[in-house]
């Protein structure tokens, strides 16, 4: 059984509890519930004692399968929903579907603007500006380098193309495992 990661961590957070406060109530060590946050596996016995705790069925602390083509839409609405989020970490394959939606939706927009006395391109250059750097920086985290590696676009056509093989890094190993909660 994989954990949901994501969940788990949403769960501590909305109750405000740090990684050692949530190993304490569930009597789980505190390196598991690190590994737990970063999608291992879990164990019957660690996955019944989340759910008493947070108190919650124990299937939704679960990874469910996701159906082809669903991780796409998925990463491209999360990207949206996490637009204005720039902590944490947005894993390589999330960050690039929600480019590629982000490409799209230019590309719709260069051909709407074909049409007199529109700014649809503008408006959605400046639309997707915010989350386009917001991804960027979580994906910069996400690779162990530093968000302020964007500044690099303002070196001309070399720039982009840095950031962008910067922007392919793999993940961190234990990304997840987030100091501030230590």
């Amino acid at each position: 059984m994989q954990a949901n990661s994501a969940r788990i961590r949403e769960l501590r957070k909305a109750r405000q509890w740090s990684q050692e406060q949530l190993a304490t109530l569930s009597g789980l060590n505190l390196r598991t519930i690190q590994r737990l946050e970063s999608g291992t596996r879990i164990s019957g016995e660690s996955l019944q004692a989340l759910a008493a705790v947070f108190e919650v069925p124990a299937e939704t602390l679960l990874q469910r399968d996701a159906e082809p083509g669903e991780s796409a839409l998925v990463a491209m609405r999360d990207g949206v929903m996490r637009g204005l989020e720039f902590g944490g970490h947005t894993p390589r394959v999330e960050f690039w579907w929600f480019t590629l939606g982000v490409s799209m939706l230019l590309a719709l927009a260069t051909l709407l603007s074909q049409f007199p006395a529109m700014l649809p391109l503008q408006v959605a250059s400046l639309l997707v500006l915010v989350p386009w750097v917001a991804a960027c920086t979580r994906r910069l985290r996400d690779a162990g380098l530093s968000p302020w590696w964007q500044l690099i676009v303002f070196v001309p056509v070399a720039g982009i193309l840095l950031l962008l093989y910067l922007l392919t890094y793999p993940s961190r190993s234990g990304y997840a495992v987030e100091t501030a909660d230590r």
